[in-house]
């Protein structure tokens, strides 16, 4: 994401052009395009981005407990009128409670009208600290003062603590964002990172995967990119697979759209699940065609 400053994003670009040599290359031949936002975008023209053939948004809402995006409400609703699947996310603070980010990030959703049957689940963003910051006292991680270093046990027990909470509140699996050699640098490759689909920052030909992960399921590929309805640059980012495949991601088969509504189950479900009350599931079939209504209007742009 936009958020680290030039000299620690030059630092990072630098590194990852030795170390990702040794990771897991993602060459997919089937992508569908999206791009990720912030308040420094300001205003976005949503219309403008799904005509552009851009199908998904990640969405900044909040970052540690101090930090609530002054444009996120309009984007939230923004994007969901426009029929681009929206994902919400937030930029993890080490030094920072997790459970208390999650309860931050989520009172900030429930305040944009909350995670709705048809989105994509939220996201954290996992890029602070650096590697480089222990070494360098001059070094900072998105705010100044602030190296962002904690110990490795306790950056982890805060990361997974804010994904179970999201986790619990919303029903819906977290993705992680980051890039390649952050896990490493922080020692932090536990193979339970796996359960959460990976969103990988690679600006290069194909995706580089890092353990505990085989494969990646969004790929950031450019930072400086132009899109229509966005003012300046913008992040870039593809899905690996089909339209299907990331419709099996807004969570409305395990909610209880019916098996027969077209729709496949998210990757790693069984069968779709019906719902016990057949009525239960009307305002989520409803959501969903209006989603493919949304869908069959758009131009679609396959890489």
């Amino acid at each position: 994401m936009r958020v680290l400053a030039l000299a620690v994003l030059a630092a990072c670009a630098s590194r990852e052009s030795t170390i990702e040599q040794g990771l897991t290359q993602q060459c997919p031949t089937q992508t569908l395009e999206g791009i990720d936002v912030y308040a420094g975008q300001g205003t976005v023209d949503w219309m403008k981005v799904a005509g552009a053939g851009r199908k998904f948004a990640f969405i900044k809402a909040t970052q540690g407990n101090y930090n609530k995006q002054s444009t996120f409400a309009a984007d939230w609703s923004g994007a969901a009128q426009a029929g681009v699947l929206r994902s919400p996310y937030h930029f993890f603070d080490g030094t920072i409670d997790g459970a208390a980010q999650a309860t931050w990030f989520l009172d900030e959703l429930a305040a944009a009208g909350g995670l709705q049957p048809g989105d994509l689940p939220p996201m954290l963003d996992l890029e602070c600290p650096t590697s480089s910051v222990q070494a360098s006292a001059s070094a900072n991680c998105e705010y100044t003062g602030n190296s962002g270093w904690v110990a490795t046990a306790t950056l982890k027990q805060r990361a997974f603590d804010w994904l179970t909470a999201v986790q619990q509140a919303t029903g819906r699996t977290p993705f992680i964002y980051s890039y390649p050699s952050w896990f490493s640098g922080v020692a932090f490759t536990d193979a339970a990172l796996a359960a959460y689909p990976l969103f990988i920052a690679t600006y290069a030909s194909c995706a580089s995967v890092p353990t505990p992960w085989k494969s990646a399921v969004f790929w950031q590929y450019s930072d400086t990119g132009t899109v229509a309805g966005v003012t300046g640059q913008v992040d870039e980012d593809r899905f690996i697979g089909s339209d299907g495949d990331l419709s099996g991601y807004t969570g409305l088969v395990d909610a209880g759209i019916p098996d027969d509504a077209g729709l496949p189950p998210p990757k790693g479900a069984g069968c779709g699940c019906r719902s016990s009350s057949p009525g239960a599931a009307w305002p989520m079939l409803v959501a969903w065609l209006v989603m493919r209504r949304r869908k069959a209007s758009s131009h679609s742009r396959t890489c």
